[in-house]
């Protein structure tokens, strides 16, 4: 194979599998119009103007499936499904599920992995049809309900010449994602995590009363909201997010190693970000595995690095200057392909990229573990060798250099780390649920020896319950506990999986 003739549609199908950073999603979900018309219901006597379904209902597994956008369905059944319409639906499913002893969990876009919104028994809200947008300009807050997908944000706020942290996939559930943390387009000079650029909240709380949560108002429910994910105790109706001027110039430049050589890849990265300041760039190293070459071909064939540099910047001469180090160095001399200062508007890092439908982005099973790190390079040589042996071509290792993260006493999200590293273990077929489970199982030992912590958003809590609490500080993880005792004391919401 002639890895110098790869053209540069691979390129662009490589960058199209970055598919981490909020992860995997496809535009292609379960249509919720097969379950039926959103009829006023009153079914269990539940009045609402949505539609309640419950285990009689002869759509009710259509629903259940709907639940959760790809096809890794738990097997896990909620009593009832309540479709929400509006504010005043969620505070009476709410008082419902008070009054009728049913739990409840939340959904909104159904990206997790892990399907956590469906639970065994109890009381699904679903407030997917939730999806008012509306941007106050002079302030730059854009006030979003929990239904707002990554794309519909990105599209109104451009038009408003700004911007936000969103996704890198398009059709992310915006709620989910930012109350977990949040990796998202230009994380490096956006705090990080999106998660700190919520600037308030508004909230069903356990006693079905709607309330505000900012940093001077209702603060310890502000404190959760900013990265306590979902494992949080309330329904969040709408979120007020801090919005950035949108970046004048976007580059990306992008090269391919066969994975033999991760070392100069890891060396390189580590030599240019010591001797460029490189606080504006997004740089990402995905572990993957060819996409042009046959699945069963051997590793040193199939498996190779690709690394990509997205520069956000104020003119394309400073775009350009900020990947400058990059074409500089070995990346540029010693790389299979280069492709270099490619411009971009901020909606065609979607239209060109993830519009492909990459193969790692379509309708599969997904499992996914992380950690947050400060040793980038020495976790993915720790893990290359046990990504070599990936049970299928879509199992991919992704890292995100450069998080500027800090801790802040506003939020409780504390995994502060300069890196984010995941594995994806993706496949077709239930029965080969248990190879990919155990290849992915197999990593945690691998990557955690570098670990600060993880992403809650992305780790496996079916089978490891207690990566939730490994997410958080021993005294934020402390306060979790405390703040859900106080502000729902007859356990009415869901924690985390395996800890409810």
């Amino acid at each position: 194979m002639n890895h110098k003739k790869t053209s540069r549609r691979l390129v662009l199908k490589q960058l199209a599998s970055m598919t981490a950073l909020g992860a995997v999603n496809s535009l292609r979900s379960l249509p919720l119009a097969a379950a039926g018309n959103y009829d006023p219901a009153d079914k269990a006597g539940l009045k609402i103007e949505g539609k309640v379904i419950d285990r009689k209902d002869e759509n009710y597994e259509i629903w259940r499936q709907s639940m959760v956008w790809h096809h890794s369905k738990p097997n896990r059944y909620p009593d009832l499904m309540v479709r929400v319409q509006s504010e005043r639906d969620v505070i009476a499913a709410v008082k419902y599920a008070a009054a009728h002893k049913h739990k409840i969990s939340i959904r909104s876009g159904g990206h997790n992995s892990t399907g956590s919104s469906l639970r065994d028994g109890g009381m699904v809200i679903d407030v997917s049809a939730l999806g008012d947008i509306q941007i106050d300009v002079s302030k730059q807050i854009a006030s979003i309900q929990p239904g707002v997908r990554s794309l519909q944000l990105v599209t109104v706020a451009r038009d408003k010449g700004l911007s936000f942290p969103v996704p890198h996939c398009p059709s992310v559930g915006l709620s989910g994602f930012t109350m977990g943390g949040g990796i998202g387009w230009n994380y490096a000079q956006r705090g990080g995590m999106s998660t700190f650029s919520i600037v308030g909240a508004e909230i069903v709380t356990a006693d079905g009363k709607q309330v505000v949560a900012t940093a001077d108002q209702n603060p310890d429910l502000y404190w959760a909201v900013r990265g306590m994910g979902p494992g949080f105790f309330g329904v969040v109706t709408r979120l007020h997010l801090q919005l950035y001027p949108v970046p004048e110039a976007i580059m990306a430049s992008s090269y391919i190693f066969p994975l033999d050589k991760l070392e100069t890849v890891t060396t390189t990265i580590d030599e240019i970000r010591k001797r460029h300041n490189i606080e504006r760039i997004e740089l990402i190293t995905l572990l993957m595995h060819h996409p042009e070459v046959p699945a069963d071909a051997p590793p040193e064939k199939s498996k190779i690095c690709f690394v990509t540099a997205f520069a956000f910047e104020n003119s394309t001469d400073k775009a350009r200057a900020a990947l400058a180090p990059f074409a500089q160095s070995a990346l540029a001399t010693e790389s299979l392909v280069q492709i270099e200062n490619q411009q971009f508007s901020f909606e065609e890092l979607y239209d060109r990229y993830f519009s492909l439908r990459d193969p790692a982005g379509r309708m599969a099973r997904y499992a996914v573990d992380n950690v947050m790190t400060d040793e980038a390079g020495k976790t993915l040589h720790a893990l290359a060798d046990h990504f070599r042996r990936a049970p299928t071509k879509d199992c991919h290792i992704l890292a995100a250099y450069g998080m500027n993260l800090q801790a802040s006493d506003d939020a409780c999200f504390s995994s502060i780390a300069d890196a984010y590293l995941g594995c994806y273990a993706i496949w077709d077929r239930e029965e080969n649920d248990k190879l990919n489970f155990d290849w992915l199982q197999q990593t945690i030992p691998l990557m955690d020896p570098f670990a600060k912590g993880h992403y809650v958003n992305e780790v496996e809590g079916r089978l490891n319950p207690d990566r939730y609490r490994q997410c958080f500080t021993a005294d934020n993880w402390a306060r979790i506990q405390q703040l859900r005792q106080q502000h729902d004391p007859q356990g009415l919401f869901y924690s985390y999986l395996g800890h409810s």
